[in-house]
């Protein structure tokens, strides 16, 4: 049979031939392409660690992206806002000062025109207004009850920046922008002679469907999860627990068959927003048998074992890291210690690719 070796062949003879077999069914370029599928649901902040990623391999961003950034981060405040005015109204809470509620009326009747660029100044100063309100604040305390965006307070604090005439977005408002990621995005890098592709789909429900089409030839699987999640509702379903959606999601990505031989990596995401949060929220709210109290090391070992038992094979490895993707230097450590790990266990494939590509009796 084609697998079996020669008689006093050792196993490393054995491998060398393995690969060589397959290199001669294989252009060497496609073994030097790595591709990293990037899953996770909404609000997860996939696309925050493919802007971190981005700016680690500098990437430049032109023009236009910056003008983008600009426009939605300005979207991203206003829409803050009004959401937490909504809230407001659901949750029975009214704006009593005189001078609040004409701003909160400015607010909600607010429409962006289909050209426009960036809020009035008008509206900056009243949504910088609103959130000092003790009013707006009392709703800000019950965000476990409605959706919002973790970056919320970020908008807030830096509106007046924002609402300046020169203003362009630094490299941390990119990363604090909220732009809802819709079908695929790839990103593409090289390091030494492999060639990254970090591919993200869409996480809301509505775009799980496209999923399937990125499930062929992957290297490694990233599953971003919100560690912030386990006290947050979901925005297509304000009944459904951000933690527990994305705990399913794992189950079902992590036991499909064509992952069967690939690397998994959970990064749990927003460890800052939770390192606080687990100090006055208790994550027994979420997890009833949760007993650690608000030790966030014990907590994070807690929601790390959640995920590990919906893997249905006890057997598979499953790295986990903590991250705070807002934060260059955790997303270049952890997406070090990936790349490291794919490039070992790739090592042979690696040098013998590399071997055939270069020019003959050179």
């Amino acid at each position: 049979m084609g697998c079996t070796g020669s008689k006093g062949e050792s196993l490393e003879d054995q491998q060398n031939r393995q690969v060589e077999e397959y290199l001669k069914d294989s252009r060497p370029q496609d073994l030097l392409d790595f591709k990293i599928l990037l899953l996770g649901a909404g609000e997860s902040g996939k696309s925050t660690v493919v802007k971190q990623l981005k700016a680690i391999y500098k990437n430049a961003v032109d023009d236009s992206e910056l003008l983008s950034y600009a426009i939605n981060i300005h979207k991203n405040t206003v829409q803050c806002m009004q959401v937490l005015l909504e809230a407001a109204d659901n949750l029975g809470i009214p704006i009593k000062s005189a001078d609040a509620a004409e701003r909160a009326e400015q607010v909600k009747s607010f429409v962006f025109e289909s050209d426009a660029k960036r809020m009035p100044l008008a509206i900056g100063d009243a949504i910088e207004f609103l959130w000092r309100d003790p009013d707006v604040q009392s709703v800000w305390a019950r965000r476990s009850e409605y959706w919002f965006l973790d970056a919320t307070p970020y908008y807030f604090e830096n509106v007046t920046r924002f609402c300046e005439d020169d203003f362009v977005p630094n490299e941390e408002d990119i990363i604090m922008t909220r732009v809802r990621t819709t079908g695929i995005a790839v990103t593409e890098f090289d390091e030494g002679p492999v060639h990254f592709r970090v591919v993200d789909v869409g996480g809301q429900r509505n775009e799980r469907r496209k999923w399937i089409h990125c499930f062929d030839d992957v290297k490694c699987l990233l599953f971003v999860a919100n560690l912030a999640g386990y006290d947050q509702v979901m925005f297509e379903d304000p009944s459904q627990n951000r933690m527990i959606e994305s705990l399913q999601l794992f189950s079902q990505i992590v036991n499909n068959p064509v992952f069967q031989d690939t690397p998994i990596f959970l990064f749990l995401n927003k460890k800052d927003i939770f390192e606080q949060m687990v100090q006055t929220i208790p994550l027994s709210k979420c997890f009833p048998d949760y007993v650690g109290g608000s030790d966030p090391k014990q907590a994070f070992e807690f929601i790390a074992q959640q995920f590990r038992s919906k893997m249905t094979n006890p057997q598979k490895q499953m790295h986990v890291k903590y991250i705070a993707a807002r934060f260059k230097k955790d997303v270049r450590y952890t997406w070090d210690e990936v790349k490291d790990h794919l490039i070992e266990s790739n090592k042979k494939n690696i040098q013998n690719a590399s071997k055939a590509q270069k020019p003959k009796g050179k």
